[in-house]
């Protein structure tokens, strides 16, 4: 008898790929989410903040005193869990490739490249609206500004 089954091999690469990939895309939701969160302080409490700022820094000039050393910035660890997100989706990329390659099964290699490419589609679209977002913020404002200086 001759043996016609087909050598099937495990999902290794297709399936680490597709967990890379879900990984990556998840962090960049989360990461996009976390941009409309509320302001720490309200607008007006900034404003005064900036006034009281601005008097001292004035009267310390005034007075011939020396700048204070600045405070460095806080730690803001956003643009590096954005940046790893996309490592790890271009690690999804290449793992859905390897596996399509060794010829896996072709489900999950497929599923891995589609949501590693859509880390990167999502990120761009995401920053191309707010920029057309804020093209058009500025261009009302614009038409609107001999109404406002009245």
């Amino acid at each position: 008898m001759t043996d016609y089954s087909v050598d099937q091999r495990d999902a290794n690469f297709g399936l680490i790929g597709f967990i890379l990939g879900v990984v990556s895309l998840l962090v960049i939701f989360a990461q996009m989410s976390a941009v409309f969160e509320p302001a720490e302080q309200s607008t007006g409490t900034m404003i005064g903040e900036m006034a009281a700022e601005i008097k001292q820094s004035a009267a310390r000039v005034l007075a011939g005193e020396p700048a204070p050393a600045p405070e460095p910035p806080a730690q803001d660890y956003s643009q590096i869990i954005t940046i790893a997100a996309l490592c790890v989706a271009g690690a999804a990329i290449i793992a859905g490739g390897m596996a399509l390659y060794r010829k896996e099964p072709h489900r999950l290699p497929y599923l891995a490249i589609g949501f590693g490419i859509s880390s990167f589609m999502f990120l761009f679209v995401f920053w191309l609206a707010i920029l057309i977002c804020g093209a058009a913020i500025l261009v009302s404002m614009m038409e609107n500004l001999d109404s406002i200086l009245e």
